[in-house]
């Protein structure tokens, strides 16, 4: 807290972004984009629960200081707000803390959520979730949300100004695709041919659906990423393939030669940080986390390139993966059998490919502007 203080004494007009982690700031990084190129003389505050947020970000230039958020106990709310007086707090998704809200409400902080996503069966309209509820309905100048399943939930919690303005993610996926950009190792390695991408994957089942794809054809590729690159689980991949593999840190280093990469049916990205971009190299993608949790990681970074996707079956907690499996660009397997079946399909039938990789541009291309009406909402 000393931090903080000493930092934002006697700053005017903070304008104070919260997000949890590294993957919810993800969500909400074009709207701070653009708040830093239209509004210079801000000054911004970016804070953060999880590490893989602040480690990440506590050097990036979209902020004028990142910090972690002292735990919600009155006593740290007070002080906080006090010692940043933000001209607006601005919380991403579905950060609710009660002794931070109130803190605010009682300075009277213009408070705001962007693009949040409620589910129907969320826990705030349990019983026990009363004071969640009232903080939600006296609180905020606006709470915007990603779709209308979002904004009809807290209608029915009785929130006033509730606004839809969509997911600014898309509008960063979208720009990412269209930037040109190439990966040196990557581009030796699948030497101008498409290749499958599997990105986020999870040890266990997402990785087996994986490994049997590459098994069963031999002859094409398969860029593999894991969410979080542990040694365990590389080496768990490897001794699961039957089929010729490198790792990237091993190319990058000299320990693989040009032969061995290109060689390879097998690529595993053994780093962080570029998974979003390396989805122009596919032709199809899947997505890990539909057999660990209720929300696969994010669909949306290889359809805006056009790719159809593929995850594990448990989806109901990702909107745009319901909605892709829903428009038939997006697709939920829980067997090896189901996915090399499609797989089977998108390799031997090139009107079919053309007609799911259309559908998934599409959906990205149709939601693009949330960013502006996120922008017009917080600086009306």
């Amino acid at each position: 807290m000393r931090r903080i203080r000493e930092a934002c004494k006697g700053v005017e007009g903070i304008l104070w972004f919260h997000t949890a982690s590294y993957g919810e700031f993800e969500e909400i990084r074009p709207v701070v984009e653009q708040v830093r190129g239209r509004y210079p003389q801000k000054k911004i505050l970016l804070t953060f629960f999880s590490p893989s947020g602040y480690e990440a970000l506590k050097d990036t230039p979209l902020a004028d200081w990142v910090f972690y958020l002292p735990l919600d106990t009155p006593g740290n709310a007070r002080r906080f707000v006090k010692a940043v007086h933000p001209e607006k707090a601005i919380f991403s998704m579905g950060e609710y803390w009660l002794c931070f809200l109130a803190a605010l409400r009682r300075r009277k902080v213009d408070t705001y959520v962007i693009s949040a996503r409620i589910p129907a069966d969320t826990p705030y309209l349990k019983w026990y979730a009363r004071p969640y509820r009232k903080a939600l309905r006296t609180t905020y100048r606006a709470i915007m949300v990603q779709n209308e399943l979002s904004a009809s939930v807290m209608k029915r919690i009785g929130v006033p100004n509730v606004i839809r303005t969509g997911n600014p993610r898309i509008d960063r996926v979208c720009d990412l695709a269209a930037t040109p950009w190439k990966d040196e190792i990557v581009e030796r390695w699948c030497q101008g041919r498409k290749v499958f991408v599997a990105g986020s994957t999870a040890p266990g089942r997402d990785d087996e659906m994986v490994v049997s794809l590459a098994n069963a054809h031999p002859a094409d590729k398969f860029l593999l990423v894991p969410h979080e690159p542990a040694p365990e689980q590389i080496r768990t991949i490897r001794s699961l393939l039957r089929v010729p593999c490198v790792q990237y840190t091993q190319v990058e280093s000299g320990q693989v030669s040009e032969e061995e990469l290109q060689a390879a049916s097998v690529l595993i990205v053994d780093k962080v940080g570029t998974l979003s971009k390396l989805y122009r190299y596919g032709f199809a993608a899947y997505v890990g986390a539909g057999f660990t949790t209720d929300e696969p990681h994010s669909v949306i970074e290889p359809a805006a390139y056009g790719l159809p996707v593929a995850t594990g079956p448990r989806i109901k907690h990702n909107p745009h993966c319901v909605i892709l499996v829903e428009r038939g660009a997006g697709f939920a397997f829980a067997t090896e059998a189901e996915i090399g079946a499609w797989y089977d399909r998108l390799t031997t039938d090139p009107a079919y490919l053309k007609q799911v990789s259309d559908l998934a541009r599409a959906y990205c291309e149709e939601n693009r502007g949330a960013t502006q009406a996120t922008l017009e909402a917080l600086f009306a």
